[in-house]
């Protein structure tokens, strides 16, 4: 029995040794310095999913981060070298609302405090992308952001690719719906923009997903964009107006002028068959109506017999005929 006592005696001893031991570390722990508390945000959102960035303060890098929904841990992402902050995607359930929050542990071991809640809501509201491009004004490039023509006087952001803060932000007025950004000056040769807009929704802002990024080249414009944006367009249509316009109204003459010598030249052969015609009409319907005497004096009886004589001697005429030929006769 006492071997037994002593040996429990023994356990207990050393059950409280170690439970100093760990209370101990867990007092060390809990009294050190609190990290500063991380930044939860929203990069980027769908229709279904968000993608939530955590950020540490300046200064700071965290070996391993942490997200949770509420209470409970739902993703982490640990950083070999460290880093200044972390993405996590996480599905937004239909009709639900959502807090999350984080936190990170510094490479001493230290954790940092829990990041204020993020309430994220259903999005009621899907904005269209928007869409950025780069045009000359004035002899000035611009970056023009247009968004959805459904929501005029929104808020429009400019960002740097994977730059989470925006560089330039513009309102634009309640009936236009983009807004034109100065091209920045750039410390890069080429340097990748994205723009975005917001739309205050029933009390609450409602943010597109982010443009396309648009490369462009320091000191210059892209190669395509001079091709594009250095023809004056307004000139260019206009003498081809003018152009389309001279050769309709030549071909207008054209087409005139050829249907008046047309109907020029039917005139002239209708006149011309008519002519002809009344003079085949005019030959075939001579018919000689002079009335002879039936008497005649003594001289006039000569005459006559000479003038019967003379006719006798002369080819033979058929007075019936229609044809001017002579007949002859037969002997």
């Amino acid at each position: 029995m006492q071997v037994v006592s002593g040996g429990k005696l023994l356990w207990i001893y050393t059950l409280l040794f170690t439970s100093r031991q760990l209370w101990g570390r867990l007092s060390a722990s809990t009294s050190s310095p609190t990290l500063l508390a991380p930044e939860l945000d929203i990069y980027l959102r769908s229709k279904d999913s968000v993608v939530l960035v955590c950020r540490t303060p300046e200064g700071h890098r965290g070996v391993l981060f942490m997200l949770y929904r509420l209470r409970e841990k739902v993703d982490s992402q640990e950083l070999q070298s460290g880093g200044e902050e972390v993405r996590f995607t996480v599905r937004i359930e239909e009709g639900e609302r959502e807090l999350f929050c984080c936190l990170y542990k510094h490479q001493d071991g230290r954790y940092s405090a829990f990041s204020p809640y993020l309430q994220l809501e259903p999005q009621k509201h899907a904005l269209p992308v928007p869409t950025l491009v780069l045009q000359q004004q004035t002899d000035v490039w611009h970056l023009l952001c247009t968004g959805s023509p459904a929501y005029p006087g929104s808020v429009f952001s400019l960002y740097l690719a994977d730059n989470e803060l925006p560089i330039a932000t513009h309102h634009a007025t309640l009936i236009h719906h983009q807004a034109n950004f100065p091209v920045p000056v750039q410390d890069t040769l080429v340097a990748l923009y994205q723009c975005q807009y917001s739309v205050l929704l029933e009390r609450k802002w409602i943010h597109s997903d982010r443009s396309l990024p648009l490369a462009v080249t320091r000191g210059s414009p892209p190669p395509s964009s001079p091709d594009l944006s250095g023809v004056d367009w307004p000139l260019v249509l206009g003498s081809f107006s003018a152009v389309v316009l001279f050769l309709c109204s030549v071909a207008l003459v054209v087409v005139v002028a050829h249907r008046k010598v047309k109907a020029a030249a039917e005139e002239k052969k209708k006149r011309q068959e008519a002519q002809f015609w009344t003079q085949v009409h005019a030959k075939d319907h001579v018919v000689d109506l002079t009335l002879r005497r039936t008497s005649f004096t003594s001289q006039e009886w000569a005459n006559e017999e000479a003038t019967t004589e003379t006719a006798s001697r002369s080819p033979l005429w058929n007075s019936l005929s229609t044809f001017t030929t002579p007949i002859h006769p037969i002997h």
